[in-house]
């Protein structure tokens, strides 16, 4: 969607966040990208008042310790530019880990942002197909509670219908996972709270040497209400 506003135009980035980088946090990103896009020499829209900043949002912010491949920003612009010369600008000052796939001019808001497809990686004592198939189980039952933070304090909440699908098989003694997870502001699951579920009802990660035991978690793609990808 180009939105021309006093010659305020946004310019949507989707980009991946991997490898060492999945440890820094959205604050750290959002520095960092403040600092790569200033650096980029593109028309940026700024702020006003004393602490004049460029103009940047963030789509569904990531938890530390999760890498993905489709994490989405939305820059405003003073004027119209080539978005492959502003994705090739901005990329320059952007490490391996970090990088700009696609720069467009969106039709979509980010509330129309409402699944993230995840792959994920468990690494478990007694990895097996029967495991696997008994934290599949346990993740399709009616309802599923977690203890959830809220504004106002901690709430048991049913994060059952947060889960679009989820598969589970055992490869080679790892437990590979692939889910379609809630993404709307309003009703976001954490992946990690998958994690917690199937801790507490399948006794996975339970080790006490943390080093015998891990897990990854790649966010892959995005999805609007009718599954079809998000832009």
């Amino acid at each position: 969607m180009v939105q021309v506003n006093n010659a305020k135009i946004t310019l949507r980035c989707k980009f991946k966040k991997v490898g060492s980088l999945q440890y820094i946090s959205h604050l750290d990103l959002v520095r960092t990208m403040h600092k790569v896009i200033v650096r980029s020499d593109l028309p940026l829209w700024y702020t006003e008042g004393f602490n004049p900043k460029p103009k940047m949002a963030f789509a569904a912010p990531l938890s530390i310790g999760t890498e993905s491949m489709c994490e989405f920003m939305d820059l405003r612009l003073n004027e119209h530019m080539d978005p492959t010369v502003a994705m090739e600008r901005i990329n320059k000052n952007m490490t391996h880990e970090m990088q700009i796939s696609e720069a467009y001019y969106p039709d979509t808001k980010f509330t129309d942002l409402k699944w993230f497809s995840y792959s994920i990686i468990i690494r478990t004592n007694g990895a097996c197909d029967e495991l696997a198939e008994r934290c599949e189980a346990a993740l399709s039952g009616e309802r599923i509670e977690i203890l959830k933070k809220t504004k106002s304090g901690e709430a048991t909440v049913d994060i059952r219908p947060l889960i679009k699908s989820a598969s589970i098989t055992c490869d080679n003694g790892v437990l590979r996972m692939s889910a379609i997870l809630s993404a709307d502001p309003s009703a976001f699951l954490n992946p990690e709270h998958v994690i917690t579920v199937l801790k507490r009802e399948c006794g996975i990660l339970s080790d006490d040497n943390l080093l015998n035991e891990s897990y990854s978690i790649m966010r892959e793609r995005a999805y609007a209400a009718d599954m079809s990808e998000f832009r």
